[in-house]
């Protein structure tokens, strides 16, 4: 049990890269384009696949900023224990369930089970990053260095990255549409408070 009190970070960043790669590369098996049948044409097979590639484009956005996050979640962690090992494996299960929700959206995108279901998907996804977080810093994980105030944004972002998907979740059942238009603020949140840090960060 001992070795398990100060197991360097590298590995789970390793696993947790390929898990996350596996994911987004078995997304986009879901595009496959149909045989064109006479009278058809392939523009309008292409046209078909509209809803799949918006929804694998969105879920592929959000896949690309968890692994930022991840990275951004593991760079003040000095070290890791048995319990950090479990809390870093509960985010990647959940987004091992994004490919199948971003194919059940795509193949029926007006329905409000399907947005419903993606919203619940990645409201664990938060969540599960929250509580590794949380326990990250309850058990004094993080080199003294940090700035107190990053992790403070941080945990923000991700408060309201939680709200946004569990409005969504409940959106769904009357706007479908309106619900998926949500998703976008998560990315715009996001894009947004990383130029306002680099501003700050670059400001004398």
């Amino acid at each position: 049990m001992n070795a398990l009190r100060h197991i360097p970070t590298t590995r789970l960043e390793a696993f947790s890269d390929g898990v996350i790669a596996i994911i987004i590369t078995v997304m986009v098996f879901d595009l496959k384009l149909p045989e064109i049948t006479p009278g058809s044409t392939v523009g309008y097979e292409l046209s078909k696949l509209a809803p799949r590639f918006i929804s694998y484009t969105a879920s592929f956005l959000m896949l690309s900023i968890m692994w930022v996050s991840h990275h951004q979640l593991f760079h003040p962690i000095k070290r890791a224990d048995g319990k950090l090992l479990w809390f870093s494996i509960h985010p990647l299960f959940w987004m091992s369930t994004v490919p199948f929700g971003t194919s059940f959206l795509g193949a029926n995108l007006s329905l409000w089970q399907t947005a419903f279901g993606y919203s619940i998907i990645f409201f664990m996804i938060a969540l599960s990053f929250t509580m590794l977080r949380n326990y990250a810093l309850k058990c004094n994980l993080l080199h003294d260095h940090i700035d107190k105030q990053v992790l403070i944004r941080i945990q923000i972002k991700n408060q309201a990255a939680l709200l946004i998907y569990l409005v969504a979740a409940g959106t769904s059942i009357f706007f479908v549409y309106l619900s998926l238009a949500l998703f976008l603020v998560v990315p715009t949140l996001y894009f947004i408070t990383e130029k306002i840090s680099h501003i700050n960060a670059i400001t004398p």
